[in-house]
């Protein structure tokens, strides 16, 4: 931010360029140091030239008419459809308002990566997002009585580069020529496995590092699908009398989610500067 002094310098794809129409489109919009407890900033994204369409609702009719909205300002300058979302990061962490049709998480990665490597250094590595696994998955494993076996799968299309149980199981594959899938299960009938380690490789298969994965409970049962399990929070947040949502009330209900996951009082997953729990050191 204090790089950039326009929007134009903090939007992806870089407007020096030309953009064609329909191609997505990110910014940041602004930001706010919150010091000890991260940042908060908001991104907007739009279609370029993209030309919305609208309805008046009567479910009465045979048909709906569907009418054009030219988006003009008062110079007559054409305008975009821009959809909004807050974003509060501290340490390893980004918590990300959901907004439909914004481009998310998805379009946040390819922004920053962008503006990284464009104000921090060209060879900064390209941002990657990966979802953490909830309490949730937690207690039903502390509550099935820990993890007995993991069975993880690797197939030769799997995106395993740079990461720790694909690329275990990329070499192994390699071993058998021919070979177009890897299945390896760790066991311990005595007692239970590492819980961070089983969640890690499960989450690795979430990210498509692995072709799939399942955690096979001591007490009996079993899962291998992280989507009901990923940290998320709904709110319920106050429209204005223009029908917009209250934005104060998404920043403190940001706010609020971080330290929520970060209080020491509780078996969260993040320390109270922002550093997963379950993260290992390189040789640890």
């Amino acid at each position: 931010m204090a790089k950039t002094n326009n929007i134009g310098m903090r939007h992806f794809p870089d407007p020096g360029n030309r953009i064609e129409k329909g191609q997505s489109c990110y910014f940041i919009n602004s930001m706010k140091d919150l010091g000890p407890d991260g940042v908060l900033f908001t991104v907007c994204s739009y279609q370029h030239g993209h030309i919305p369409e609208s309805i008046t609702p009567d479910l009465t009719s045979a048909e709906a008419e569907i009418k054009i909205i030219e988006l003009k300002d008062e110079d007559g300058k054409a305008g975009e459809l821009v959809h909004s979302y807050r974003c509060i990061a501290l340490g390893e962490i980004i918590i990300i308002e959901s907004v439909m049709g914004s481009g998310g998480a998805a379009g946040l990665e390819k922004l920053l990566g962008q503006l990284f490597r464009r104000y921090r250094d060209q060879a900064h590595p390209l941002v990657d997002f990966s979802d953490i696994a909830s309490t949730d998955l937690r207690e039903l494993i502390d509550l099935h009585g820990g993890v007995e076996r993991i069975t993880a799968r690797l197939a030769v299309d799997s995106k395993h580069q740079g990461t720790q149980f694909g690329g275990l199981l990329a070499s192994l594959l390699q071993k058998i020529p021919g070979a177009a899938q890897c299945n390896v299960s760790w066991e311990n009938k005595d007692g239970t496995l590492d819980e961070n380690q089983a969640i890690a490789l499960l989450e690795e298969a979430d990210g498509q590092a692995l072709a799939g994965a399942t955690l096979h409970f001591k007490n009996g049962g079993s899962v291998n699908n992280l989507s009901e399990y990923r940290e998320r929070k709904p709110v319920q947040i106050q429209l204005t009398p223009e029908g917009r949502p209250a934005i104060t009330e998404i920043e403190i209900a940001l706010k609020t989610y971080l330290g929520e996951l970060r209080d020491p009082g509780h078996n969260g997953p993040v320390k109270t500067d922002g550093v997963l729990k379950s993260v290992k050191s390189l040789g640890e």
